[in-house]
């Protein structure tokens, strides 16, 4: 097991550090101190290595669109409905920054920082460890909280991501997740890509994408992944991907929540979560000009990359029944997203 770390550049006045861990199987993932981006999870692939995410080398690319790229984020992943909600029978007013909705924290969110990290290592696994103090004045959320993001990667080639938040003087709100992209493939696209979902229904919304307070059954529609399903062909049937999924009993035994494969590689990535939701998101055509690092230069295309984010519901503040996202005072909450390799058996 090993530890690497180097300066990879500056952006926004801070430097930004790239920290690599890699296991003995020669599979190692990257992270960079900017935004806790997960830059990288390569595994052996021939002669050399693929990257199974959707990656750039230079950070500012990251932010020069508005895809969120495996960026962490938080306090709140997804939408909240006009950026309000109750909190001990007082209505809070968040920051509004897409269509009059909070959206992935707000503009001040977690992908925002510039982390402080450690790093630890044992015989079967290694990990970087990322933290902040965020403020209410930082990102207008209620309370101050101290926030923690740790990458772990053992030699079974599964990524942990575990989030945890220590909360202050006043009760606040906590839900995080990892806007990562995965394209398995060798392609500019997901035609050979099949997914599975341990899911029978999605989140109703309306045409700001906020949640309803109902559910659609999936069956008989192109979001029905209960069995494998090639997902350029759904896809194209739906439209494009903008779905949050109502996942079966995370946690319970009932399996992983999601697998993603890719046909003619035999790459696998077999998704476990704590929580109750799988967003789906397949990426439109970014609004720059760069490029993907791992394309050698041939620029992004719609529907390169599938995001795949674990998270309690959206807007579950604001809605019984989708979860408890709330961060007591003086309390802690910890949640963790399991991301685990391997080839079709």
């Amino acid at each position: 097991m090993d530890i690497f770390r180097k300066e990879l550049d500056t952006y926004d006045g801070h430097t930004v550090t790239q920290i690599t861990l890699v296991n003995d199987n020669g599979v190692e993932i990257s992270c960079l101190t900017m935004g806790a981006i997960w830059q990288a999870f390569s595994v052996p692939s021939g002669a050399g290595k693929k990257n199974l995410l959707l990656s750039f080398e230079h950070t500012k690319d990251y932010y020069a669109n508005a895809q969120n790229i495996c960026k962490a984020i938080g306090r709140v992943a997804g939408r909240i409905a006009h950026g309000k909600c109750e909190l001990n029978g007082e209505q809070v007013q968040l920051p509004q920054n897409e269509n009059g909705n909070t959206l992935h924290g707000g503009q001040n969110g977690f992908s925002t920082y510039n982390w402080n990290y450690t790093t630890s290592r044992n015989k079967n696994s290694v990990s970087v460890i990322f933290q902040k103090k965020i403020t209410e004045k930082m990102d207008g959320f209620p309370g101050n909280i101290l926030a923690t993001i740790i990458y772990t990667l053992n030699n079974n080639n599964k990524v942990t991501i575990s989030f945890s938040a220590l909360g202050g003087s006043k009760d606040s709100l906590f839900n995080p997740t990892n806007h990562v992209y995965f394209n398995l493939s060798d392609r500019q696209d997901l035609s050979s890509h099949s997914l599975k979902i341990n899911s029978s229904a999605t989140l109703e919304t309306d045409e700001n994408n906020i949640p309803t307070g109902r559910v659609k059954e999936v069956e008989a529609t192109p979001l029905d992944f209960r069995d494998f399903r090639n997902v350029k062909a759904a896809a194209d049937e739906a439209d494009g991907f903008d779905d949050a999924f109502v996942v079966n009993q995370p946690g319970k035994g009932t399996g992983p929540i999601a697998v993603l494969r890719d046909e003619d590689s035999g790459r696998q990535i077999t998704i476990d979560s704590d929580r109750n939701g799988l967003v789906m998101y397949n990426m439109p055509a970014l609004d720059t000009e760069i490029k993907f690092s791992r394309d050698q230069g041939k620029p992004a295309i719609p529907g390169e990359g599938l995001a795949l984010e674990a998270q309690t519901l959206p807007d579950a503040i604001n809605q019984e029944n989708f979860g408890d996202i709330v961060l007591p005072k003086n309390g802690k909450r910890s949640y963790h997203i399991q991301f685990a390799y391997d080839k079709i058996k």
